[in-house]
């Protein structure tokens, strides 16, 4: 047979082959569509779903109701059309003929409003955690509104609005904090503008005090609002606290000064310009102290804490006591009474100048008549006579 037949013989099958494919395809055209649930093998269908499930030359889709197998490679999420042949009833397999993208309108859609959220996946808190099968854009803890169909524990979103984030906390949902941290470490407590805030840091996190931060977790509405950070990445620093005059500052806020001591114990000293007590700090009374510290609902906790005046460098006061005023007076005993109950006082005088130096017993303190001291404490009288008093046999130096 000679080439040019050959070539002759080929066409015409090919054209044969298409005449019965589209002879084929006319007579599906021509067969009544067939509901799913009704068809059997051969049936025309139409079916509209959503795809849960994509591989190579495979596709699930699912209408809300009933799933399809197409050996076809799809986009997960998306909505099709397909048209085509039930090839077995039992595993709804169809071998689609048309596939087009379509909306979803046709689906039965369920709305489900909650928060976005990311830990390992992608999901939606109602409180419940909803699985999505895909990742939103949108920001973490953001209210949102989905639009979907469930699948095997999934929800598959096909359209979705972003609300914004929560003004107020509800219990177990994402809520974002703002605010200067009043006790650091883990947990630590942030101080929101109104109330104090309890927060709860992922494993080798903490956060620092003084530091002015947002921070985004799930809320516990216990009886102080606490949240839970799960992941660093939820954790910003923005600055500092604010910082404010002693005496001019709120609560959060970061109060400095340079002031005297007017108490000393193992825990707080007491200061001469306000009445809150600082904490992380050691002085003597009559040290003056520079300091920044942040304040919380009661006191001042020590941020940058410095002595920059020794109470050494006093002058001496008793000849010019200034009542209420962390002093120091210096001069020689002129005479020593002891009273019964271990209660005793002391004239000490430094030229003209004299007073009565109460020597409570819990002191533990006894002076000889012609010794020198140096104390440091507080002008005050004793039965209406100028007098002296300290807190400890520390504020005290003799020779």
């Amino acid at each position: 047979m000679s080439r040019k037949i050959k070539s002759q013989v080929v066409i015409a099958l090919m054209a044969m082959a298409s005449i019965s494919g589209l002879y084929y395809l006319g007579n599906l055209q021509a067969q009544s569509v067939m509901p799913l649930e009704e068809a059997e093998k051969g049936d025309l269908i139409e079916f509209t779903g959503i795809c849960v499930n994509s591989k190579e030359n495979f596709a699930v889709l699912y209408n809300g109701s009933e799933t399809i197998v197409v050996f076809e490679t799809l986009e997960s999420g998306r909505v099709y059309k397909i048209r085509g042949k039930l090839t077995d009833p039992d595993k709804n397999y169809v071998e689609a003929f048309e596939i087009n993208q379509t909306s979803p309108k046709a689906l039965p859609v369920e709305t489900v409003t909650g928060a976005y959220w990311v830990d390992d996946y992608c999901q939606l808190l109602t409180p419940q955690r909803i699985s999505l099968n895909t990742c939103l854009n949108a920001s973490k803890g953001e209210r949102v509104i989905i639009e979907g169909l469930y699948y095997n524990k999934r929800f598959y979103v096909v359209n979705y609005t972003r609300l914004g984030f929560e003004n107020s906390p509800e219990d177990h949902m994402p809520f974002v904090i703002a605010g200067s941290v009043i006790y650091g470490g883990n947990p630590a407590t942030i101080w929101d503008g109104d109330e104090e805030v309890k927060v709860y840091l992922p494993y080798k996190q903490s956060l620092k005090v003084g530091d002015y931060v947002e921070v985004l977790g799930t809320a516990k509405l216990y009886s102080t609002l606490t949240i839970y950070v799960n992941d660093k990445s939820d954790i910003r620093v923005l600055g500092r606290a604010r910082k404010s005059p002693i005496g001019e500052e709120k609560i959060g806020e970061i109060a400095y000064g340079a002031c005297a001591v007017k108490k000393s114990t193992k825990t707080y000293i007491s200061l001469d310009c306000t009445s809150i007590p600082l904490y992380g700090f050691s002085a003597r009374v009559g040290d003056a102290v520079q300091f920044e510290a942040i304040r919380r609902r009661n006191s001042l906790y020590c941020l940058e804490c410095k002595v920059s005046r020794l109470r050494e460098a006093l002058e001496n006061s008793i000849c010019n006591p200034i009542p209420d005023q962390p002093s120091k007076i210096e001069g020689r005993v002129a005479w020593v009474k002891v009273y019964s109950n271990g209660f005793g006082i002391a004239n000490i005088t430094n030229g003209n100048c004299w007073t009565l130096l109460k020597l409570p017993k819990s002191i533990g303190v006894t002076l000889e008549e012609g010794g020198h001291v140096v104390a440091f404490g507080f002008h005050t009288t004793y039965r209406e006579m100028p007098a002296f008093e300290i807190a400890s046999k520390e504020d005290m130096i003799t020779d």
